[in-house]
Parts: C-alpha cells; structure tokens; sequence
C-alpha cells in the first residue's frame, strides 16, 4: 500500500504559526483563533489539526528554543484505528490517509487516549472526535495540503513513502509504536 507523509525539516521551522492558520482556514476548525493555546505540549484547548510547539531547552547562558509542526502522522499501523469501537476510524488504501467518519464517531474518545501524537481531539460543541485529514479534498484534486502550501520557510513537505522517522525531536514517540508517516530531517531538503 502507498503511504503518504510528512517531511518535517526542523531547522526550517522558525515557529511562525502559518501552518497552524492555514489549516484551521481549510478546514474551519473551532475555536477560529491562532495559535491556539496548548493544555500541554500534545493537548489543544480547542480543536485544531496542526499545531506548532514551541519546546524551551537549555540553561543559562545557552538557552535554546525550538518549534515544530504537528498533525496527524497517518501512521502505518494507526493505534486510534484499532481502538476505534465504532469503527469510525479507515486507512484509505490509495495513499494510506487515516480518516475518521463523524457519522460513526460515538465521542468515546478512546482513539485520543491511545494516540502517542495527541492527534485525534474532542470537539466540544459537537460532542464527536477530530483530527487532521491531509486535506484529502485538496489531494483528491492534486494539491497538496493547505499546511504545506502556506509554509513560508519551506519547513514542511509532503511525501510518499517517508523514511521514518529520522531524526525526531526530542520526546516524540517510539517510531514502532505505531510507524508515523513523518520524516524529521535536520538538514536541507531538496527544493
């Protein structure tokens, strides 16, 4: 099966949000307000597919502070999938975009509590989960994802077949948990 994913250049991202915004204008997210404000690092307030940390390190006087983009992984092996009662939760078969069905979601939440990434998010004011897409309407298309489209800093790619993870950020996952189809790279990509 093909596997669509990220590449995610984390010496490109300065932390500046447009992702963030460009993701919550696709898709019309609630709350409609960027950046949105994070319980923790993988806990939104609100509903919002992408969101960029922001991760302080370091100590005086060498404090150092680093950013970077997260959405859905639209893993190979999807732990929200399986946890999913309802069924809810598919893997398209044409590019491997995990998708969730609000016609079968029953807002257990279950796929949130056993999402390593904080992916899969409770919506408040419709009682049902959400999460990133990979703006399948605009891939459907031959476009690619408004996120990746509005990068200024060219941070963020999409790709097929990802070598993940690469180098990832401190605090992600173990990639065989679940094998996100996210590539972190800490050098140029080709572009």
């Amino acid at each position: 099966m093909p596997q669509i994913g990220w590449i995610i250049d984390l010496t490109k991202c300065v932390g500046c949000h447009t992702c963030e915004i460009a993701c919550k204008a696709e898709n019309n997210t609630y709350p409609q307000m960027s950046p949105l404000p994070l319980k923790s690092d993988f806990s939104a307030v609100g509903v919002s597919y992408r969101r960029v940390l922001e991760v302080e390190s370091g100590r005086y006087p060498n404090p150092k502070r680093s950013f970077y983009t997260m959405a859905c992984n639209h893993c190979e092996n999807p732990a929200c999938m399986r946890a999913c009662p309802s069924d809810a939760i598919s893997k398209r078969a044409s590019d491997g975009v995990v998708l969730l069905d609000q016609l079968k979601c029953v807002g257990c939440r279950n796929c949130a509590a056993v999402c390593p990434y904080g992916a899969p998010q409770f919506n408040e004011q419709t009682g049902l989960m959400e999460k990133c897409t990979f703006c399948v309407h605009r891939l459907d298309v031959g476009l690619e994802p408004s996120c990746v489209s509005a990068c200024m800093g060219r941070a963020l790619h999409m790709t097929t077949n990802p070598n993940a993870p690469g180098d990832a950020p401190d605090g992600f996952s173990d990639h065989r948990l679940t094998r996100p189809a996210v590539e972190w790279l800490r050098d140029k990509v080709n572009g």
